[in-house]
């Protein structure tokens, strides 16, 4: 990126910070309301394109996937939870071909049968147990590596890859083939509650993806013990777009947007953003 853009990065941050330091809704701006609007509006804005395509890792209910699909993507869905697989051909049964559901797991090798531990909340099932909710039981699930499972579908683009599996995000993540099918944008959960997970670990991810030509835009949240309560209510507490500023908190959680390093586009659509909610409060007040 450039130097201007570097600068503008770091005025985004700035912004961010100060805004939240305020409080009123930015502190909302959960994941899927970064989706909502910063993403939404990312690709609504940009020119045109024929065949926008999402896919989904770990769809859980949909949700994130909905979105795009209202503006006429298509989608791939990878989700190994047979209830939240029944959720989602119910939700998605009007979309007909645009949507296609695979009740797979994405994981560092293809693999016939892997133990994929249920929990009793939906949602919450992965290939570890979740350090929330209840594991349930064990059921065996096929695992694909995200490269050669979409070239074995002959997928001809992808505008966003989403992956949020429950601890085994990052891997996901290393199976995919930037080069061969880059995406625009691409958004991982992180947490450090899942053993594994920590500062390090989101170093060395942003580091790789940095190789592959991305930068790191860094949405931490706090859940002020609400999830041990089995509430999943929480609230933004910092963006970070300085790969210096990784969250460094024992049980910090949140997403990481990855761009183009040549795309000035997503941090004017963020700084736009966060300029929105901050008018929108003063226009309530």
């Amino acid at each position: 990126m450039s130097h201007d853009g570097e600068r503008f990065r770091s005025e985004v941050e700035q912004l961010a910070d100060a805004t939240i330091a305020a409080g009123g809704r930015i502190l909302g701006l959960s994941d899927q309301a970064v989706a909502e609007t910063i993403i939404r509006d990312y690709f609504r804005t940009q020119p045109a394109a024929v065949g926008r395509h999402i896919v989904d890792v770990g769809a859980a209910f949909g949700s994130v996937a909905q979105v795009f699909l209202n503006d006429g993507w298509t989608a791939h869905l990878l989700e190994p939870d047979p209830v939240c697989q029944q959720i989602l051909q119910r939700r998605f049964a009007a979309y007909g071909s645009r949507v296609r559901l695979f009740p797979f797991a994405a994981a560092g090798e293809d693999q016939e049968s892997v133990p994929f531990q249920q929990n009793s909340t939906p949602g919450l099932s992965g290939l570890s147990p979740n350090p929330f909710g209840t594991t349930s039981g064990s059921i065996a699930v096929r695992t694909v590596r995200l490269d050669s499972f979409l070239v074995s579908l002959g997928v001809p683009r992808v505008d966003f890859l989403k992956i949020d599996t429950e601890g085994n995000d990052f891997v996901a993540l290393e199976t995919y083939d930037f080069a061969g099918l880059p995406p625009a944008l691409v958004f991982v959960e992180y947490s450090y509650y899942f053993a594994g997970q920590c500062e390090a670990l989101l170093r060395r991810a942003i580091a790789t993806m940095k190789a592959h030509g991305y930068l790191a835009v860094i949405f931490e949240y706090d859940d002020d013990g609400n999830f041990k309560r089995g509430n999943w209510n929480h609230r933004l507490t910092a963006i970070h777009l300085d790969y210096a500023r990784v969250p460094t908190r024992p049980l910090a959680f949140g997403n990481i947007l990855f761009h183009s390093q040549d795309d000035s586009h997503l941090p004017q659509v963020l700084a736009a953003a966060i300029r929105a909610l901050t008018l929108m409060e003063n226009t309530e007040a």
